[in-house]
Formats: structure tokens, sequence, C-alpha cells
């Protein structure tokens, strides 16, 4: 079993710039008080705060970076802490409730969110105007089965918790299996995690929904509607040259790579007509809810 969260938050040594106490998220480590995460201070105490979330292989590590980017020269803390309890071994559905308190209204953008956390709240949402990038669920599992095959990282590999272990079960899974039967193992996980989406965070609250097949081919206007729904004032040449750097098209498919391939369809390379039928009928309903019409191909 991977490490306990333990429901505790601890005030940091340090100060934000506007004189609080920083956060820091406290787990259970075989029966020790663990820090796996402190708030960072910021510079800017006059910034609303904001918050990003992608699905997974919905081009995440993506807007992860252009969101990087555009806070840097924001001189914004950009704060990915799903990725930080990755890091050490902690579940997301396993953190502690008090993960909330690091979510303030003023600072930050917090981003890097994959799976809708069940564990804690949000307390900012109605605030910090969300975005959701989501993609054709049949692409992602097509996605999913290559990167759990090649690429994909494992959790609690930095070695921050003694009780941390990897769990390796997905990607045994998608060695173990061809492609048809992987995606249909895993496909109620995907679906879980859209109802997930749809009813916790668009159902409640102003969400910016960004499709992926809307996007990835045009990353200037993109970037630059990100800044204009944050309301952030960023001159469009910085814009510009963020989304150049990252827009990254690889020319062939490159397996076992991070950015295997980017473009939209590809399930239908990949995967055997009866599987394609099931999937469409499988998420139909639900991607509805985003704008999408799944019987519609090419």
């Amino acid at each position: 079993m991977e490490t306990e969260a333990k429901e505790h938050v601890m005030d940091g040594s340090h100060d934000l710039a506007d004189g609080h106490d920083r956060p820091s998220v406290i787990v259970d480590d075989a029966g020790e008080d663990r820090v796996v995460f402190s708030l960072p201070p910021t510079r800017r105490p006059d910034f609303t705060s904001v918050t990003a979330f992608a699905l997974n292989k919905s081009g995440s590590v993506l807007l992860n970076h252009i969101l990087r980017d555009l806070c840097a020269y924001l001189d914004v803390p950009f704060v990915a802490i799903s990725e930080e309890f990755f890091k050490a071994g902690v579940k997301l559905q396993e953190a502690p409730p008090s993960t909330s308190d690091i979510f303030l209204e003023k600072g930050y953008c917090y981003g890097g969110f994959r799976r809708w956390p069940t564990s804690f709240a949000i307390p900012i949402l109605a605030t910090s105007r969300p975005v959701l990038l989501v993609r054709d669920p049949r692409d992602r599992l097509v996605s999913n089965y290559y990167s759990m095959r090649e690429s994909h990282s494992q959790p609690g590999k930095n070695g921050v918790l003694k009780s941390a272990k990897t769990e390796l079960s997905k990607r045994n899974l998608a060695k173990s299996l061809d492609i048809d039967d992987y995606v249909r193992e895993v496909a109620p996980l995907f679906l879980e995690q859209l109802e997930l989406y749809r009813d916790e965070l668009c159902a409640r609250h102003d969400v910016k929904i960004y499709r992926y097949e809307d996007v990835i081919y045009d990353k200037p206007s993109w970037v630059a509607d990100l800044a204009r729904h944050f309301g952030w004032d960023i001159p469009g040449d910085v814009l510009r040259q963020i989304a150049a750097r990252n827009d990254v098209i690889p020319d062939e498919e490159q397996t076992g790579k991070h950015v295997r391939q980017v473009h939209p369809g590809n399930f239908e390379r990949k995967l055997q007509p009866p599987t394609i039928d099931y999937l469409t009928g499988y998420f139909q309903n639900v991607m509805a809810d985003f704008g999408y019409d799944l019987s519609l191909r090419g």
C-alpha cells in the first residue's frame, strides 16, 4: 500500500510576500511526519490566483509548459501539487483534506491536475477562472497504452518517503495485453474521470473548456486566448515566443518518447473497428457534454 496521507498542515518557517505563513502539506510516512510540499513565496500578492486542469493524455504536459512560461514572465509561482504528490509516492486520492489550505486567492497559478482530486477541496474555484483541456478519449486511451508500455515515469522515484512504493500495475497490464484489450480494460477509469470533471468542476463553476483537437495545430491563438481568459496583460511578441517554444509536432511517430505523436484521430490507425465502435458508444454521452460527437469520423 502506498503512503497513507495524514490530515495535517504545518505552517512553514518562511513568510509569503504579504506576510502570511506558508502552508506545508505533511503526510504520515511510516509513523513519521514528513513534509512533501511547502507553498513557495510569491512576489505577486496582487495577482488573482488561477487554476488549470487537463485530463491525462489530453496535452496536460503541453498546457503545464505553456503556463509555466507565462507565469515566469508574470513572476508568479506555478504550483503543481499533483506532481509533488506523484514524485513523493502519495496517491492523489489519499492526500490529506487539509491540502486545501495551499490554495490561496492571491499570488499563484495552480496547475498540473490530471485526475480530479477527491480527498481535498479546491476552495478558490469560484474566483480562479478555471480552464480544462479535454481530448477524444479514444486517442487518449491509445496514447496511454504506448505511454505505459514505453515512457511513463514511476511515482515515488525521488525517495522522499520511506514508505512510498512504485505502482506498476498499468505498466504491466500494457505489456501483457494487446492494445485493443488494454483500452477496453482501462476505459472505465477514463470514464470515471470524465464524469468527475463534468459533475464536480464543470457543473458547479464557470469553466473555460479547450478541446485538444481545436488547439494542437494553432498554439499562438491558444496561448493568446489563455492569457486573455485569465486577464493577463502580456505583449503579443512574448505570447508568440511562448507558443513557438511549445509547438512540438514530430514528423513521424516516436515510440518510447513522451511526445509520441500529436495528430487527432490516431485511434483509427491503431484500433480494430469493433474496438472503435465499442469505445464510441461507451463514451458518446459523456463526451457530448464536452462538445464532442464521437459518431463523426475524419
